[in-house]
């Protein structure tokens, strides 16, 4: 069987928790609910997982990668129109030929799914807003996916189901046990019937202390705190002098909880700072966040000595930058024949000079605002108007000149394209955070991928990729990649 999750989002309601993720990304106990979901899947036999993604979706392969941990195999859509998202369906070959599993990912029932094929689907009911409805669950049969059904809203995927139902094509379960995260009040509601074990199949891991009080490694806990079970204490969480945690509390990872505050039927999510003699109550903290779930309501809490956003210090790679700088430096010298030659045929041919482009230094995320910019040259003004696909004419016009900038520490070889403060201020706000957390290079995941560089949507599922893959063994690929271009050019696309 196969399992088709479906992540929407941003969703009204939610006080801006999913602005920069899917809701199946928040926090469920001790880890994302998504990955609930996943597991719940996994150890019911359904190891072939397609995720349609509308929101977030560098984050969601961050967190899920190919499914070799699962020991399953995940596979990634994105859905180019996020209100319809069952277009990516029709691309889904083995729907027609063995029966599939269609979740959306806000809500999961906790049930076990049938493994065989009787021919008729089932759609899984819960009670939503006081009364029963779908809840976005259909365990199908082998299915030819018709261009109706992939051309569906979710409102019209829902009012096909209830037709469905009506019309006796389909049969209902209901269940009162479904992983619901398209509120905050939803998502508390969740939480408390996951440390009471009232969630089939889902599990929390970390040392059990006593019964129902589950705490992480690392975490630091003052012999004054008072834990009232059941809840969870996230990987190096600190607490302080008389702190009172619980019941149906969760403190995620890198957290800091100040002296003599409170908190109890409450989520404060990682990297989040609460500080002294505060007290959360049936609310969610994310940050400087604060998510009144009792009135509904939420405040963006100015002072940082009251809510305030921990970050995790990243490690210096200062040797990487050495090795770099030393490496662009005898590059520039070796290929100094070349860079003179290119130089000459291109001040003849096309009058182009040595350009001096204003690019924004990378990583940029904490001053959006205020970008610093440095000098990168290139062969000509439009040299990085487009991503050019590896080979002479990028190996010439951005490769061979930009290595100056790369000896000046400015740039990376390999990372997201350089870019001016204009350019940047184009992106959608997916994208343009996507690349203000990131590090610029002069070798990318587009030029050297099969990438149609005229559309947008492809530019940014490859950088979206590189800021999940980036590590030292997919930088040095990219790398071989490119320079075998220059040797073997890739086929000119049709």
């Amino acid at each position: 069987m196969i399992g088709v999750i479906v992540l929407s989002g941003p969703f009204a309601g939610m006080h801006g928790l999913d602005a920069d993720r899917s809701p199946s990304l928040l926090p469920l106990g001790d880890r994302p609910a998504l990955q609930h979901i996943v597991e719940s899947l996994v150890t019911q036999g359904i190891t072939q997982i397609e995720l349609i993604v509308g929101h977030g979706p560098e984050l969601v392969e961050h967190l899920l990668g190919t499914g070799d941990r699962w020991g399953c195999s995940f596979k990634y859509h994105l859905a180019a129109q996020p209100d319809r998202p069952y277009r990516s369906l029709k691309v889904i070959a083995r729907l027609a030929e063995e029966p599939w599993l269609l979740v959306h990912a806000e809500r999961f029932p906790c049930v076990e799914f049938p493994s065989g094929n009787n021919g008729r689907m089932v759609a899984y009911n819960g009670v939503f807003a006081a009364k029963e409805s779908w809840g976005g669950t259909l365990w199908m049969p082998a299915t030819q996916i018709s261009e109706e059904m992939a051309s569906f809203s979710e409102d019209e995927m829902d009012a096909f189901v209830r037709e469905s139902v009506e019309s006796g094509d389909a049969d209902v379960i209901s269940t009162e046990d479904w992983l619901d995260v398209s509120s905050p009040a939803r998502i508390l509601e969740s939480q408390a019937r996951l440390l009471d074990r009232k969630l089939r199949g889902l599990l929390i891991s970390g040392a059990e202390r006593e019964p129902g009080i589950w705490v992480a490694r690392n975490a630091t806990i003052h012999p004054s705190v008072r834990l009232a079970a059941p809840l969870y204490i996230g990987t190096n969480t600190r607490l302080e002098r008389g702190v009172r945690v619980g019941p149906y509390a969760v403190i995620g990872p890198d957290c800091i909880v100040d002296s003599k505050t409170v908190i109890e039927k409450a989520l404060v999510m990682e990297g989040s700072y609460v500080g002294e003699g505060l007290e959360v109550h049936e609310a969610i903290v994310s940050h400087n966040l604060l998510v009144n779930v009792r009135l509904d309501a939420s405040v963006d809490i100015g002072e940082n000595f009251l809510l305030g956003r921990l970050d995790r210090p990243r490690p210096s790679n200062a040797a990487g930058r050495v090795v770099q700088t030393l490496l662009a430096t005898v590059m520039a010298v070796l290929f100094s024949p070349i860079l003179a030659v290119s130089w000459l045929i291109m001040r003849i041919r096309r009058g182009a000079k040595l350009t001096q482009l204003t690019v924004v230094c990378l990583p940029a995320n904490d001053r959006p605002q205020q970008l610093e910019t440095f000098v990168l040259p290139c062969f000509g003004a439009d040299a990085w108007a487009k991503q050019l696909p590896a080979g002479w004419g990028a190996f010439t016009q951005q490769f061979l000149p930009g290595l100056f900038a790369v000896a000046g520490g400015k740039l990376g070889l390999v990372g997201l394209p350089p870019r001016t403060p204009a350019q940047v201020a184009e992106l959608d706000d997916d994208w343009r955070e996507i690349y203000l957390n990131g590090h610029a290079g002069l070798i990318t995941e587009a030029a050297v991928a099969d990438t149609d560089t005229s559309d947008n949507m492809q530019l940014y599922l490859a950088e979206a990729y590189y800021s999940v893959q980036q590590n030292a063994r997919h930088k040095v690929a990219l790398t071989l990649k490119y320079f075998g271009r220059l040797i073997v050019p890739a086929k000119k696309r049709r």
